[in-house]
């Protein structure tokens, strides 16, 4: 796919390695930026923020302000990918939403894009062809639908 026509950012809260490749994996189709939050640079006018996640209970401090301030100024939609429970199970997960509902910013709520991280201890990073390729074509619909 080349670049999007719309100003695109991807973003990681997580200690697994494996869900920041998928963060790399849609930054690296969509041509765009992917930092782990907080991010060296702001964002900044994005139409959409992907925001992968590993959470279940409560989110980091820097998960959590980071939310807070994602004003509509600095993004005007947010897809979110979690590695962890779906969101009626997910304490950690609807205090995210909030937060950026309560700071104005679109979650895209009803897009919920759900990763297996794999397990903690193994660290391990690579995800299958078949996993790259879905969450490559979930973002890219998003963009489509955004553009």
């Amino acid at each position: 796919m080349a670049a999007p026509k719309v100003k695109v950012r991807v973003m990681y809260s997580t200690k697994k390695a494996k869900v920041k490749t998928f963060a790399e994996s849609i930054s690296q189709a969509l041509k765009c930026l992917a930092n782990k939050v907080p991010g060296d640079f702001p964002c900044d006018k994005e139409r959409v923020v992907f925001i992968g996640m590993t959470i279940k209970d409560a989110p980091t401090d820097e998960l959590r302000r980071f939310c807070r301030e994602l004003t509509p100024a600095r993004a005007h939609n947010v897809a979110l990918f979690v590695d962890g429970p779906k969101l009626e199970d997910n304490k950690g997960l609807q205090t995210v939403i909030e937060a950026l509902k309560e700071a104005g910013t679109n979650v895209m709520d009803d897009s919920i894009y759900y990763v297996n991280g794999g397990p903690a201890i193994f660290g391990g990073k690579k995800i299958s062809l078949e996993e790259r390729t879905e969450i490559v074509r979930w973002a890219e619909a998003i963009v489509a639908k955004l553009s």
